[in-house]
């Protein structure tokens, strides 16, 4: 993926924790990629990784992303162990930048494993503490913490069919 230096720039923006962002772009060009960074910025950042909550659309979607969170830990993990004190100097450009998003995601890794230790998450371990979930997951799991309030009661599956409660309401 060619990464132009005006994308470069609003990638870096869209890493900023106090702004909010909506990304629009072609299949490919790095979406979830950017969302993944914006995650493992936000790991170094929290006490607790459960105060990041990442939603989308699909199953596979939610899993694919927590894969690969879990998988730029690994890789970051891997690169502090074997390049403690090679690391300086060619991931860096001119301007001091990162070269490419590859480099960048790895360095917020890298971060995001600092605040891991500091905190004791141990997220490699743990990997569930990441809340990256689907809409309807998210809306049961808030439907599970107010059970009695919801008078759903401790029903922990997603409806297939919710015509019946439709009807009910």
């Amino acid at each position: 993926m060619t990464v132009t230096v005006a994308d470069s720039a609003q990638r870096l923006a869209a890493l900023d924790p106090h702004r909010s962002f909506a990304v629009a772009a072609p299949a490919g060009s790095g979406k979830t990629e950017l969302l993944i960074q914006r995650v493992l910025r936000l790991l170094a950042l929290v006490d607790e990784p459960e105060e990041i909550l990442c939603m989308t659309f699909t199953r596979k979607a939610a899993g694919e992303m927590q894969h690969r969170v879990v998988e730029a830990l690994v890789r970051a993990s891997k690169n502090e162990q074997s390049q403690s004190n090679s690391q300086q100097g060619d991931s860096q450009s001119c301007n001091g930048r990162p070269n490419n998003h590859q480099q960048t995601t790895l360095d917020l890794a890298t971060e995001a494993l600092a605040q891991d230790q500091v905190r004791g998450w141990r997220l490699l371990e743990n990997p569930n503490r990441l809340r990256i979930q689907t809409i309807d997951g998210f809306c049961l799991n808030l439907a599970q913490q107010l059970a009695v309030e919801s008078s759903f009661g401790d029903y922990s599956e997603p409806l297939n069919d919710p015509t019946p409660y439709y009807r009910e309401v």
